[in-house]
């Protein structure tokens, strides 16, 4: 298997087996134990650094070196104050894993029943497809009618890199965290001026980032099918906000085209719904990226 290639085990997903705490009380659950099903308990997703594995039924457990209690945080302001469809966290700590010389975080939250928009994208009708997009960029919109001025950017809570397209360097840990959004700015336009210099072939009259006026708003940053998951009853939950914070307006729509990997349909769908697009903000990504 290839570097970075996801990992599953299929019987993670078999609803007709047991689990290690189906019938238990998660209250009554130590994290020791937590620790020790993270490393033996079926794994649902493994990538990196990062590892999500079903405990029960309803539950499943993420850690990882990348994984980082402001997730949970924006987990729960996503299911505060937007109507966007996040599983519920029930319990966030740290431990030490056997050999390691530091603690890792973990999240205990619900396991969401059902199947990626990404593996069904194919055999999807134009009609869901299009049902599909509509509501993602119904949740865009949520977030981005939530201004968020008076918070600090970056991710909900604090305490962690900046991650995502924006921010993510060649070894894939962020940067940052920043107090202030002219830190942020400064960086940006540092890494800017770095790509500009590097890249002889490079549009030296991309505009520089200028965050005095902006508009800060709840942002995911990495909307794409395989963080999409169509329940039983067809409705669509967002996973996986890593990413997720408090960024300026346009770097949500600017990121979506970044995070596809196969197809580009999706994006170009999600993106012909929404009523804004931010072309400066596109060109600033590409020359940032990565």
């Amino acid at each position: 298997m290839g570097f970075n290639q996801p990992q599953i085990d299929p019987s993670s997903r078999e609803e007709h087996r047991d689990f290690p705490l189906d019938g238990i009380d998660l209250e009554k659950v130590p994290n020791k134990q937590l620790v020790d099903l993270y490393s033996t308990g079926p794994v649902l997703y493994s990538c990196g650094d990062s590892r999500l594995v079903r405990l029960s039924h309803t539950l499943v457990l993420k850690g990882g070196d990348s994984v980082h209690p402001c997730e949970a945080e924006n987990m729960k302001f996503a299911a505060t104050y937007t109507q966007i469809r996040v599983p519920k966290v029930h319990r966030v700590f740290s431990s030490r894993l056997d050999g390691d010389y530091h603690d890792t975080w973990f999240i205990v939250m619900d396991y969401v029943l059902g199947c990626t928009v990404e593996d069904n994208w194919k055999v999807l009708s134009e009609t869901t497809r299009d049902e599909v997009t509509s509501q993602v960029a119904g949740m865009v919109e949520q977030m981005q009618s939530i201004s968020l001025n008076h918070m600090r950017p970056g991710p909900i809570g604090g305490g962690a890199p900046f991650q995502g397209p924006w921010f993510s360097d060649t070894c894939g840990n962020g940067s940052g965290p920043f107090d202030t959004l002219q830190e942020m700015e400064d960086w940006l336009n540092h890494k800017l001026d770095t790509r500009l210099r590097l890249w002889r072939n490079a549009s030296g009259d991309t505009p520089r980032f200028e965050f005095k006026d902006t508009r800060m708003v709840f942002t995911h940053q990495d909307i794409a099918p395989r963080n999409l998951i169509l329940d039983p009853s067809g409705r669509l939950w967002l996973i996986d906000w890593a990413y997720a914070g408090v960024y300026p307006e346009g770097f949500e729509q600017s990121a979506i085209p970044k995070q596809q990997v196969r197809d580009d349909t999706f994006s170009k769908l999600v993106l012909s719904k929404l009523s804004c697009s931010y072309p400066k903000e596109d060109l600033q990504l590409e020359m940032v990226y990565g």
